[in-house]
């Protein structure tokens, strides 16, 4: 039995984001599988040619039900993609029983550290949540997307979550917008599981803060180097989550088309490293793939609030 069946779901606009995020969890991760959910045969061909051995490739018509379809019909890309997080995660869960805890990786996390960690904090637990730990900056964000963020969502191997994952599974079939619904509560897959703790027994809200670091609560921490190993007010980094990070050229990118980071310390120690990661990916993706050119973010449309340019 495996330990971890992470599930994750991927667009060939997403790809190169999704490389470093499968080798950086298997760089600090050793019992896991991961299950990606590929929604564009572009992905599917790339990925499948990795030839990665602790990988599985789904495509979109092996889990496509009515129910699916329906949704599909009444919603945006983005929002059907939004759609398939839970829906993913309840294939994997279902047809793939043989591990101990499950989770929904988003494709924009780099791992620094192994998130086992994570799971350690409540082995017992059905369920596990990390809640944005909004700086003062972003504190406002809590009436717009939520409590908790489902870059990543835990679980454990339980009928708890299992039913947890169908009712979230449900709700973004039944809705699920990009619109920020301050009265209805609801954003894209996000919302419903602040519901959770009061729906479900055995929910763990992560203690760590290196769970889910990301622009919206990095303010909050200091960020330092030691054994060359990131760690944020002396906890070690788990995951940082590149919301809001562009790829503009294989070496130039746009941190935040939101804000400028001020911290130097989070630009070198956290930024700096998943840059050259996506630049040495991409450039060997382009040499297998000359043709391939999505995941590209035209400069001209991206606010220009964070711009940097590797040195070449």
């Amino acid at each position: 039995m495996a330990k971890f069946h992470f599930s994750t779901v991927v667009s060939e606009s997403h790809l190169f984001k999704l490389i470093i995020m499968h080798d950086t969890l298997g760089y600090h991760c050793k019992d896991f599988h991961l299950f990606i959910l590929c929604v564009d045969q572009n992905a599917y061909k790339i990925l499948k040619n990795m030839k990665w051995s602790n990988t599985t490739l789904i495509q979109l018509e092996e889990l496509e039900d009515q129910d699916l379809l329906r949704a599909k019909s009444n919603r945006n890309y983005h929002e059907y993609c939004w759609t398939l997080k839970p829906a993913m995660l309840y294939y994997v869960m279902n047809r793939f029983q043989n591990a101990q805890y499950y989770a929904h990786l988003d494709g924009d996390l780099c791992f620094f550290s192994n998130p086992e960690m994570i799971f350690n904090e409540a082995p017992d637990a059905a369920l596990y949540l990390t809640d944005h730990n909004n700086s003062q900056r972003f504190m406002h964000y809590y009436e717009l997307t939520g409590k908790y963020n489902t870059g990543f969502v835990g679980c454990k191997n339980d009928a708890i979550a299992l039913k947890a994952i169908a009712w979230w599974r449900s709700k973004c079939i039944e809705r699920c917008t990009s619109e920020m619904d301050v009265a209805n509560k609801t954003f894209g897959d996000q919302r419903y599981i602040e519901a959770w703790p009061v729906l479900f027994q055995n929910v763990h809200i992560v203690n760590t803060i290196g769970a889910n670091a990301a622009l919206w609560n990095i303010e909050n921490y200091d960020v330092s180097l030691k054994n060359r190993k990131v760690f944020v007010n002396d906890v070690p980094l788990i995951f940082y989550h590149f919301s809001g990070f562009s790829i503009l050229s294989p070496n130039e990118f746009n941190l935040c088309w939101y804000y400028r980071i001020k911290n130097q310390e989070v630009v070198q120690r956290i930024y700096l490293p998943y840059m050259i990661l996506l630049s040495e990916t991409i450039q060997k993706i382009k040499k297998i793939y000359p043709d391939f050119s999505k995941g590209f973010m035209n400069r001209k449309i991206v606010p220009n609030m964070h711009y940097y340019k590797l040195n070449e």
